[in-house]
């Protein structure tokens, strides 16, 4: 009878540490911004390159990137102080918008070639909660690597990106350049206006 209770208590032991270092190990990786910068990479790259060529990439590739990106705070930094304007709903639009203008240019620069071979720098700290990471991308297509470098920002569910820049070129301050203008001469109408009609473009004009 003592041997069995003590098997029981052995055995509930064994598998409390089993499920601690389960939880330890699964909940490392949400802390790193380099890994999971990598993971995210990784598992984008995986969807994209498996035989269905550049068929549905932005939908195949979306809820990796909406795992992977801060879209809401994305879209609030292309904005620029106008965003403040916006009434509520009209800041639900832009962002759905915005988040799907995002998507398909991000699948088109970064995902949208042949598989390519990336190599990541160490991450730089730009604020306690900001991580900035060099990547280096080669296809075979090209001899010169492409620049990439990915910004991170930690948010209470894990690290995410909230910019990416090509070639010391920002997603967000390129996107703010374009629209601070037009949020001053036409306000959040003429911005949803002029998202619509780049979703509806061929997707080389996109950007």
């Amino acid at each position: 009878m003592r041997l069995n209770l003590f098997r029981s208590i052995l055995k509930s032991f064994l598998v409390s540490l089993l499920l601690g270092v389960g939880r330890t190990s699964s909940a490392a990786p949400v802390d790193d911004p380099a890994t999971m910068l990598r993971s995210s990479i990784d598992e984008m790259l995986s969807v994209a390159y498996v035989g269905h060529g550049n068929e549905n990439l932005p939908a195949r590739v979306r809820p990796l990137v909406e795992k992977s990106f801060a879209l809401e705070l994305v879209t609030r930094q292309a904005m620029g102080p106008g965003w403040r304007q916006f009434s509520a709903a009209e800041q639900k639009r832009i962002t759905d918008l915005f988040s799907e203008l995002l998507i398909r240019t991000y699948s088109a620069r970064v995902v949208g070639t042949e598989r390519p071979k990336i190599s990541y720098g160490a991450p730089v700290e730009l604020a306690s909660d900001r991580r900035e990471i060099p990547t280096r991308v080669v296809t075979s297509s090209s001899n010169d690597p492409i620049a990439v470098v990915y910004r991170l920002i930690r948010l209470p569910a894990g690290w995410r990106v909230y910019d990416v820049l090509i070639e010391g070129v920002s997603f967000v301050a390129n996107y703010r350049a374009q629209f601070d203008e037009i949020i001053q001469k036409g306000g959040a109408p003429a911005v949803i206006r002029t998202i619509e009609a780049k979703l509806a473009a061929p997707a080389d004009s996109r950007s």
